[in-house]
């Protein structure tokens, strides 16, 4: 084979990869970033565990790592209008008080003091408080 056939045959295989290459960088699909799946849920669960017929953070709720929490006397202040919201009946209130005095923890700072709660998991709770 002559040599400038070979440097045709060559040059084509060169643009031919090239064009291949840079067609795929064109019209490859963008990826979009994976949320942290964590945040994800935890940001869908506080979207359905909104309303009136659960506890809410206060306005200087206590935040961190694990979600919003709550003091136990906010929450004892919020528990008649979620009992009338969710019309409960005098058992349904106890197992409602005996549910907050088992979510409640102490603040990881003694020098803090009180008592606290975390909200999610307490509005999950209450979900499960048969009618």
């Amino acid at each position: 084979m002559p040599a400038t056939v070979k440097r045709l045959l060559m040059m084509i295989f060169v643009l031919v990869a090239a064009g291949t290459t840079l067609t795929w960088m064109v019209f490859q699909p963008r990826s979009l970033p994976v949320p942290d799946e964590k945040v994800a849920a935890m940001e869908l669960l506080a979207e359905k565990l909104s309303g009136p017929r659960y506890f809410h953070a206060p306005v200087s709720g206590i935040q961190d790592v694990n979600g919003p929490w709550i003091d136990v006397d906010e929450a004892r202040q919020q528990q008649d209008r979620v009992i009338q919201e969710r019309k409960l009946d005098a058992g349904q209130r106890e197992e409602l008080n005996r549910l907050i005095s088992r979510l409640t923890e102490p603040q990881p700072a003694r020098m803090v003091g009180g008592y606290r709660i975390q909200l999610e998991r307490l509005n999950l709770a209450l979900d499960g408080i048969k009618k």
